[in-house]
């Protein structure tokens, strides 16, 4: 994918690991079977540190994408997600001119990068039939 004859591009959104290990836990007890007690946050930390996961140690998984971002940075994007929640306008932007397609000055004048962002929020997707 980094070679540089591909025209693949990644865009690598990374969670704070915090979050990340919640969200786990929250998804692991929805998904368990009811006849068994849920997992404690405890024995949920445990398996997350331990790389119990569907991708292994969440630190080889980030890192591997970083320093491919850092080897590559024509081919790999990485962003943080609270990044993205904090400055979508400026992270969108960021991710057209890493795919080589910047807003035109015309675009930015009519407010696309606002709709765009408008249009991909949670309360928008979620209204959709």
């Amino acid at each position: 994918m980094t070679d540089d004859t591909s025209a693949c591009r990644l865009v690598y959104i990374c969670r704070d690991p915090k979050d990340v290990l919640v969200s786990k836990w929250h998804f692991a007890n929805k998904l368990r079977p009811k006849e068994l007690p849920p997992l404690s946050l405890e024995e949920t930390f445990d398996l997350f540190c331990k790389g119990v996961s569907h991708y292994g140690l969440f630190w080889n998984h980030v890192l591997g994408y970083l320093k491919a971002s850092v080897e590559s940075p024509k081919k790999v994007l990485f962003l943080m997600y609270e990044d993205v929640k904090k400055e979508p306008l400026g992270c969108v932007r960021k991710v057209a001119a890493f795919l080589g397609v910047p807003f035109t000055p015309e675009e930015e004048n009519k407010e696309i990068v606002e709709q765009i962002v408008k249009l991909c929020s949670f309360e928008s997707m979620s209204n959709q039939e």
